[in-house]
């Protein structure tokens, strides 16, 4: 829920700012940053840039083009010592709905990058498939190396594991249960 009073202190914008920018993984686009702090905060647009080109100007936050127009920032050790800090400075009915509007926007993200499927030479014109799930805190949950013989091979099991990880880790699991369950007869 949107804080309803402006927030019109400069400081406090520029710890929100720091703030919004440490709980993400990368860098962020311009769009997203705007998004993320005027969602949740009831920030003049002004005030916002200011603050944004102020904390630029003394390296907190770094900036760079990604392609030809897209402006993403990310924060600096500078800023995140400074965030660290000041952090309790944000009220928490500012700071709890900008961490779940990053969770939000990253989740996606993150689920992309838990899954890997990539395909290794063995010898010759030998191939495995090297597949791995992560969960959304990037703890490894399941490593398999698959023997596929072709590269033709490897590369459909690797699409197919990443295509449905959640089956393969389920079957996976399925099949040491039933091996436990046989071990205990």
């Amino acid at each position: 829920m949107l804080y309803q009073r402006e927030i019109d202190d400069s400081v406090l914008i520029q710890y929100i700012i720091l703030f919004t920018l440490s709980k993400v993984d990368n860098a962020v686009p311009y769009n997203e940053l705007i998004n993320l702090v005027l969602d949740n905060c009831n920030i003049n647009y002004g005030d916002f840039q200011v603050a944004l080109t102020n904390l630029v100007k003394t390296d907190h936050v770094s900036t760079y083009l990604e392609g030809e127009r897209n402006q993403e920032y990310e924060i600096t050790d500078k800023g995140l010592n400074a965030m660290e800090f000041f952090q309790s400075s944000i009220p928490i009915y500012i700071r709890e709905p900008i961490a779940e509007s990053v969770k939000q926007l990253f989740i996606e993200e993150r689920r992309r990058n838990a899954v890997e499927g990539d395909i290794s030479p063995v010898r010759g014109e030998e191939f495995s498939a090297d597949c791995v799930l992560r969960n959304d805190d990037k703890t490894e949950l399941m490593r398999l190396s698959l023997y596929a013989g072709t590269r033709d091979e490897a590369e459909r099991l690797a699409r197919y594991f990443k295509s449905h990880p959640e089956e393969v880790y389920a079957k996976v699991i399925e099949a040491f249960d039933a091996a436990d369950e046989e071990d205990n007869e």
